[in-house]
């Protein structure tokens, strides 16, 4: 990464290298590459599908909500939170299922100059909170840039203390920058944006999403969240 207007890419890792793959005469042997590590996203995809439908009598999920999901639940490879090497982390089956079954995730719609807020409880004893805003973008203007259509920004106000902002990064084209670590900041390019907070105090979180500019509205929007107490890299 990054794509060519800034955007966050990769959006996620898993492993490609030295993978036990089938192979001609029916055998086995170690592979590397793309061919590997896509076909492992896919089969992981495929069993959320089924947790999700499983879970709620049926259902097919929404690819946002999916997406959201499978983002803010992978480990952190690579700088601290998102960067243009590993995307959002490396792949975690386990942490997206358990945002699945705890129902760990709220759906809603924006128009243009309005917001929504939601609350979560953060139990004591975290070591973090992690929270992403995901929506299904309108197609954009070829060449475009941004190609970013809609356009929603998330806070979080704690308890006590001031508001965060999500994680950004910095895309100007020379390798300082972009190996940069990621900041706090107003994102206007991605349709992904995650706030993480380590060692949370316990309490009431409110999560603002605001329909900076929409439009194209309403906006459907998925903000999914995740308590952690172990593997913290951020």
């Amino acid at each position: 990464g990054p794509a060519a207007d800034g955007r966050i890419k990769p959006d996620i890792g898993a492993k490609g290298s030295s993978v036990n793959s089938t192979i001609p005469a029916n055998d086995y042997g170690l592979k590397t590459g793309t061919s590997m590590s896509c076909p492992g996203i896919a089969g992981i995809m495929g069993q959320l599908y089924q947790a999700y439908k499983e879970l709620n009598g049926g259902a097919n999920p929404n690819s946002a909500l999916m997406k959201g999901v499978l983002l803010n639940s992978a480990d952190d490879l690579g700088n601290p939170g998102p960067d243009f090497i590993y995307g959002w982390g490396r792949i975690n089956l386990k942490r997206a299922y358990e945002t699945l079954l705890n129902q760990q995730y709220f759906y809603d719609s924006l128009d243009a100059g309005n917001s929504k807020s939601f609350s979560i409880n953060v139990p004591s004893g975290q070591q973090q909170l992690r929270v992403m805003v995901y929506w299904g973008d309108r197609q954009g203007t070829a060449n475009a840039s941004p190609a970013l259509v809609n356009d929603l920004d998330m806070q979080i106000d704690p308890p006590s203390g001031s508001n965060v902002n999500p994680w950004v990064l910095n895309s100007t084209p020379n390798a300082s920058s972009l190996n940069a670590n990621a900041t706090r900041g107003l994102d206007h390019i991605n349709n992904v944006e995650q706030v993480t907070i380590d060692n949370p105090s316990a309490g009431t979180y409110i999560i603002d999403i605001d329909g900076f500019n929409v439009p194209f509205g309403p906006q459907d929007f998925y903000v999914v969240y995740e308590f952690r107490n172990d593997n913290i890299s951020l």
